[in-house]
């Protein structure tokens, strides 16, 4: 079963607020400001990504479904293979 899905890419690209985060805490992928990270129930969670690396210099209107479902099974994957 998957951690990371397409959901979670496409709502890290269209968060409004300055700095979202992907994280993965407790075997869950969530998308959460860089200032949750601070707070408790965040402690010990893994930056995976954040949206700047996502969007590489293109517009979030440029992800596609299928972008997000190809780059959701990467980081995955990535994920998977560090045992998060």
């Amino acid at each position: 079963m998957s951690v990371i899905r397409a959901e979670h890419v496409e709502e890290l690209v269209n968060r409004t607020d300055p700095s979202p985060l992907l994280v993965v805490l407790e075997g869950r992928a969530r998308v959460v400001s860089r200032d949750q990270l601070e707070e408790p129930e965040h402690k010990g969670a893994l930056v995976v990504a954040d949206r700047d690396e996502i969007l590489g210099g293109r517009g979030a209107e440029e992800v596609t479904r299928a972008d997000a479902e190809a780059l959701a099974r990467r980081l995955d994957s990535a994920v998977g293979e560090l045992g998060g």
